[in-house]
């Protein structure tokens, strides 16, 4: 049988389908490449360390309902369940593409640092700068050293841990992507997003926005074709 890419998601609202939407569009994947697991969802039979065979990587989503420099004891009780996963998942190198608030958390599972800073926090599309490391990484294939990428996070990883590579920053943001070890790739983006997709999310959470002008934001949209290749080279390198 066939192995999956396992999706972790974070995601208690109508944006919880969308993300899954957008992923399986922007990776062109067929729905039966992907196995989506919510974390949040107390109902959801979550995968242990064990189960990783069964899978022949992991996507880990955003999440515009949790910040790690804010979260609940609740909410860090439910996503702490899965780091057993994760961390042998980052032992075994097995392949990863970790998205905004996933990037915060393998960071954060490593002790790297996180926290809110309002002079890195963005809302709209930033260009993305690689450094020479993330020229050369396959993750960046076919993509320039500078591209505009969609954006959308209050926290931020301020320290690296200490095995990880960076890969790319943008001028407000000193951290957008880092690398671990040969097959896991961490963004700060959002590279399953166009237009219409930041559209659907500023409106769900008008909070990302300063003084709520969702419009301005839009209005100064740039697009994103380079960003967009990103998962599709995740599927690519790895299916």
């Amino acid at each position: 049988m066939k192995k999956k890419i396992l999706v972790l998601q974070f995601r208690t609202d109508q944006s919880l389908k969308h993300e899954r939407d957008c992923i399986i569009k922007s990776g062109n994947f067929n729905k039966n490449d992907l196995h989506f697991i919510n974390v949040l969802n107390s109902k959801s039979k979550l995968p242990k360390a064990k189960d990783l065979s069964d899978y022949i990587g992991i996507i880990t989503g955003g999440s515009g309902q949790v910040d790690i420099s804010c979260w609940s004891k609740n909410i860090e009780a439910k996503i702490m369940k899965i780091k057993p996963l994760i961390k042998k998942a980052i032992n075994n190198d097995m392949p990863m593409l970790n998205i905004c608030f996933g990037h915060q958390l393998v960071a954060h599972f490593l002790s790297g640092v996180i926290k809110a800073d309002s002079k890195q926090a963005e809302t709209g599309t930033y260009k993305v700068f690689l450094n020479n490391n993330g020229k050369s990484c396959p993750i960046f294939k076919g993509i320039p050293k500078s591209f505009f990428a969609t954006l959308g996070h209050k926290d931020s990883v301020m320290k690296l841990p200490n095995e990880a590579k960076l890969l790319a920053q943008s001028d407000r943001c000193g951290i957008q992507s880092y690398q671990i070890k040969n097959n896991i790739f961490c963004v700060q983006f959002h590279p399953e997003l166009n237009k219409d997709g930041m559209k659907y999310r500023l409106k769900l959470f008008p909070s990302y926005a300063k003084e709520g002008n969702v419009d301005k934001i839009l209005n100064k949209y740039k697009e994103t074709p380079f960003a967009t290749k990103l998962v599709k080279n995740f599927k690519e390198l790895y299916m």
